[in-house]
């Protein structure tokens, strides 16, 4: 290992001069300037106080909860020659509306005739694929908005979803 004496670099120090100490000071204000115009920009950016909470508000305000109804359980048979003769299903129906789930209630004998007819028709190969089902899904859904805007013009539907399907 080289001895500290036989290291020749050649390297002098100089002392900070007043020169370096402004520059490190310009440097810093600079940096607190634009530190300070960014949060001002950002603080007005907003508006005023009033108008955000308000706008708040009201996007809570248009969040409304959403209500189910469990339709019966649905069994209908498949046609001669498929691999499976029994579709078992039960449903339930969401809407943002408890009237609409109401009436559906009142009219259910016309929903679930409409429903077991429609099942009643469906393929084996069309229902036992992801589509096939997502489809059917989509046909209910119609009919029993069908069935509602026939009784009931303002109630709406928003979805209907398999909670059981069941094919053997």
């Amino acid at each position: 290992m080289a001895n500290k004496d036989e290291l020749d670099l050649d390297v002098q120090q100089k002392p900070a001069g007043k020169k370096q100490l402004i520059l490190y000071i310009v440097i810093g204000l600079l940096v607190l300037a634009l530190a300070g115009m960014g949060a001002a920009f950002f603080l007005m950016k907003g508006g005023d106080g009033k108008t955000s909470s308000a706008e708040a508000g009201s996007k809570v305000a248009e969040v409304k909860p959403v209500h189910y109804l469990a339709l019966d359980k649905l069994v209908v048979n498949f046609g001669p020659g498929a691999p499976v003769r029994f579709l078992q299903v039960n449903l339930q129906v969401m809407s943002h509306d408890p009237a609409a789930l109401k009436a559906m209630e009142t009219h259910m004998p016309a929903i679930r005739n409409d429903i077991l007819l429609l099942l009643g028709g469906q393929k084996y190969e069309e229902v036992s694929t992801p589509q096939g089902k997502e489809q059917l899904r989509g046909a209910i859904l119609a009919k029993v908005q069908s069935i509602l805007d026939t009784y009931e013009k303002e109630r709406k539907v928003e979805a209907v979803y398999f909670t059981e399907f069941v094919m053997q």
